[in-house]
């Protein structure tokens, strides 16, 4: 069977955890091997937007992507800071690149006759640059593509702004099952129903969980970065690939969710105390 599934259970977890008010994870489990899962973590605060990837779904690697959203409050306004992606048995990189928009990526991974991507992009809001006092110009998109088979596939989507006032907010929204080939529209979106088999008010198990947060290393992509001092600062827009403006850690380091980040020989420490789970 290597890795290929037709056919998951989706369950949505939802909580409140001491650092972040928001937390939302998506589970993905094949009805033909209860050891096997996929699993998706968003967590927010007005500071700092998490998202958490571990795929376990392929015989032969596992797929781990931590995505790191921040943003800093200066003169009583939130400014957007940094946003990187890093990621671990990723075997494709398909696009990444700079445009007008700004930067977008896409990552795929793929098992057997299975295939999954990852998809970020940084988008223009209108009510920024319409109302430019009140919300960021900034905003990101996120979405994960699980083909279930040549002509089914499941996607979710996160979207994420940076409001000037309140900070950093994200919505999540699916997963949906569509048809292909289908350009996948906002129309289309709003009027599908969530493929969702049961949803929890808690925590994913604790086993899920903990592996979800366990350390890994990977490589590292800076989509964007602030530099300088807030209110007199230069915005750079860096990713790797070709040309000069290359970053890729290959041990960049991720411990748990993060928080108490180090730079050390070009690597990433981030040391984490896991909090006490309620199951």
């Amino acid at each position: 069977m290597g890795g290929t599934y037709s056919d998951l259970e989706a369950e949505r977890y939802k909580w409140s955890s001491e650092e972040f008010p928001q937390e939302t994870a998506l589970k993905y489990t094949p009805v033909s091997d209860k050891s096997k899962f996929s699993i998706f973590r968003l967590s927010v605060r007005p500071e700092k937007v998490l998202l958490r990837l571990a795929d376990t779904l392929c015989h032969d690697h596992p797929v781990r992507l931590h995505m790191e959203l921040t943003a800093e409050r200066h003169n009583g306004y939130f400014n957007p800071r940094l946003v990187r992606v890093v990621v671990e048995g990723v075997n494709t990189l398909s696009d990444l690149d700079v445009n007008a928009l700004g930067a977008h990526t896409h990552f795929s991974y793929s098992c057997v006759s299975r295939s999954c991507n990852y998809h970020v992009s940084k988008g223009e809001s209108f009510f920024g640059n319409f109302f430019g006092s009140v919300v960021s110009d900034m905003t990101w998109e996120v979405f994960h593509t699980y083909e279930l088979s040549m002509k089914t596939l499941l996607r979710f989507y996160v979207n994420i702004e940076c409001h000037k006032v309140t900070g950093l907010s994200a919505m999540f929204r699916g997963p949906f099952k569509f048809k292909v080939p289908a350009f996948v529209t906002e129309s289309m979106i709003q009027r599908s129903t969530p493929v969702i088999q049961r949803e929890v008010n808690g925590e994913p198990p604790k086993a899920i969980n903990a592996f979800l947060e366990s350390e890994f290393t990977g490589k590292q992509y800076i989509l964007f970065q602030q530099e300088g001092k807030l209110g007199n600062s230069s915005t750079t827009q860096v990713v790797s690939g070709q040309g000069a403006r290359v970053i890729v850690n290959t041990d960049a380091q991720f411990h748990g969710n993060g928080n108490g980040s180090k730079y050390k020989n070009c690597s990433i420490v981030m040391n984490y105390k896991a909090a006490k789970g309620t199951n």
